[in-house]
């Protein structure tokens, strides 16, 4: 029998640990490569906004296309461990390929590599996903999204810190791409590296039970569909929240993706400083994820919906009217503060749904997120050429606030439903 020997043991599986550290091997070229590739388009190879966009989009566009199938073969693979480690090796590939792209700047070999590093990642998240559900407590289930965010603010951090000094270092003595943006072969290796951990220490067995915290669970065959099935009006709320999701993600990143390119044009040239600006935002707010996954298990969904919406309104019209560099740095942190605080208050609700079908929910779910985020910065770009710089941003803070009722009727319709309940927790 296992025992319980921590309070976080007791949210959570013996090998959830050694799942979360091994991700973080996966997540160290996020932030650098986000960062680079929009700026190494416009600058290096002269593109337009609009295809910026294309190439930005790209990223989703073979996530978009993979998450449409993984999910139906998380719930009917008899690994999970076996898809994460497909997805390590693909995105390791591309990670070499997008390095390449960059050596001979080419925007269309650029536009294959994030297309390709898409593909591994829908093959790597949506099984992921699915046993950070598995293998924790839904009472705790943002707490354990918080970690999984957590570890990849810690990915991001080693990563960009290394890839942001050898480029400063290697700019010293050299303008030769080849050593310039060398970290991102380093990073490649790193995913082929978790890919081979993942497949050694994490065991799909094990899952999270709440009536003896921890058990070996039975494959999902063994349980009976009567006890998971969907009933119409679920089924109704689940396809509304498919296609809210959607348009959410396209306004999320109608100027998301830009921001970068917004700070340098108008709030500084110097990408040193954009560095400072970005940087320690995104990596504060991401590594006090545990504890807003925390917060977001005690609030009431709804809510949390309100709050971070009208927040994230007001804080997207604060970003186009402050030209303080440190008051926009602020902002920048508080604002990626609220989008994550939102992203787990979504994936706990989302998770509760349906066991037996989860991973098929949380594929198609990230198949309405990465199309979303494929149609809006092709849409940013073009308001952005189209209009002015700050059009994106202004339908944006529209949008947000229109969606607040959608997300409302969905989370109505759904909790009564879900096979794991919000229950209210005893004192």
């Amino acid at each position: 029998m296992l025992k319980r020997q921590s309070k976080a043991e007791e949210r959570t599986t013996e090998d959830f640990k050694s799942m979360i550290r091994i991700s973080i091997l996966n997540s160290l070229g996020f932030f650098y490569l986000g960062f680079i590739i929009p700026i190494i388009a416009k600058e290096n190879m002269g593109a337009s906004v609009l295809v910026v966009g294309l190439i930005i989009s790209s990223l989703v566009l073979g996530n978009t296309i993979s998450s449409s199938f993984v999910g139906i073969l998380t719930d009917r693979v008899n690994s999970k461990s076996s898809l994460v480690f497909l997805g390590s090796i693909f995105r390791g590939i591309a990670y070499i390929i997008t390095y390449i792209a960059i050596i001979i700047n080419s925007p269309m070999v650029l536009f294959i590599g994030g297309f390709l590093i898409g593909i591994g990642a829908g093959l790597f998240w949506t099984p992921f996903d699915t046993l950070v559900a598995e293998k924790s407590a839904k009472e705790h289930r943002s707490y354990a999204f918080g970690k999984r965010d957590s570890a990849n603010a810690i990915g991001q951090t080693i990563g960009a810190l290394f890839g942001f000094t050898l480029f400063i270092f290697a700019e010293q003595i050299t303008q030769n791409a080849f050593l310039l943006y060398l970290s991102i072969l380093v990073f490649g290796i790193a995913n082929f590296l978790a890919g081979i951990l993942f497949l050694r220490q994490v065991d799909d067995k094990i899952q999270y039970s709440s009536e003896s915290s921890l058990s070996t669970v039975p494959s999902l065959e063994d349980v009976p569909d009567s006890d998971h099935s969907f009933s119409t009006l679920l089924l109704i709320a689940t396809i509304i929240l498919f296609a809210v999701t959607l348009i959410s993600n396209v306004n999320a990143y109608i100027w998301r993706p830009f921001l970068n390119i917004y700070i340098i044009e108008f709030i500084t040239e110097d990408l040193n400083i954009v560095i400072l600006i970005y940087l320690p935002s995104g990596v504060i707010a991401t590594l006090v994820a545990p504890k807003l996954g925390e917060i977001m298990d005690k609030i009431n969904p709804r809510l949390g919906i309100v709050i971070t919406s009208s927040i994230g309104a007001l804080l997207t019209w604060l970003l186009i009217n402050i030209k303080s560099i440190l008051l926009f740095a602020v902002i920048v942190l508080f604002d990626i503060t609220i989008a994550l605080a939102a992203g787990l208050l979504f994936r706990n609700i989302l998770s509760r749904v349906n066991i037996k079908h989860r991973g098929k929910i949380i594929g198609y779910t990230n198949f309405s997120i990465n199309l979303g985020s494929i149609i809006g910065p092709i849409l940013g770009g073009y308001l952005w050429d189209t209009f002015t710089p700050q059009f994106p941003f202004i339908v944006s803070i529209f949008a947000e606030l229109a969606l607040i009722p959608l997300f409302l009727l969905v989370v109505k319709l759904l909790i009564p439903h879900m096979a794991e309940s919000f229950e209210k927790r005893k004192k």
